[in-house]
């Protein structure tokens, strides 16, 4: 049994840095080429797989704040690769990946994100796994440590 907890522990940790290179690699990609969201806003308006309630927060939220979107979207990715990769603050980074994919599957945008927001989604399902191996863990353990200590 021990085999096996261990087994899961190290397969969920390895996807978790996975999703989280994928995401870094977009968000570093997105900020190298100076992403720009506001060819993107006419798209999805004039898209007709997208539902009507997203368009509408595309055209009167994304379309007038373009510019804090350009800033939210590649650091939003980087970050929450950094935090799957290295296990901090792994929880809000799932949720900030699953997110992220819901958006861009509404918008359309199928690519690399719906593969991530299922993987997002079964590290969320399996959190304690996929955080085992984790900076947040390691944290923890010193901590304990050291209360032992004293």
């Amino acid at each position: 049994m021990l085999i096996v907890k261990l087994s899961a522990n190290i397969l969920f940790s390895i996807i978790r840095v996975g999703l989280g290179i994928s995401w870094l690699y977009q968000g570093w990609f997105k900020i190298q080429a100076h992403f720009d969201i506001s060819g993107l806003v006419p798209s999805v308006i004039g898209n007709t797989d997208s539902p009507d309630w997203y368009k509408a927060f595309m055209e009167n939220i994304v379309g007038p704040n373009t510019a804090l979107f350009n800033i939210l979207i590649p650091w939003g990715e980087l970050l929450v690769g950094l935090g799957l990769i290295v296990g901090a603050l792994t929880l809000p980074a799932l949720i900030a990946g699953i997110f992220m994919g819901i958006n861009y599957w509404l918008a359309d945008m199928i690519y690399i994100y719906p593969i991530q927001l299922a993987i997002g989604i079964v590290l969320l399902l399996c959190l304690k796994q996929a955080n085992y191996f984790s900076l947040t863990n390691l944290f923890i353990f010193f901590r304990t440590k050291q209360r032992n200590k004293t």
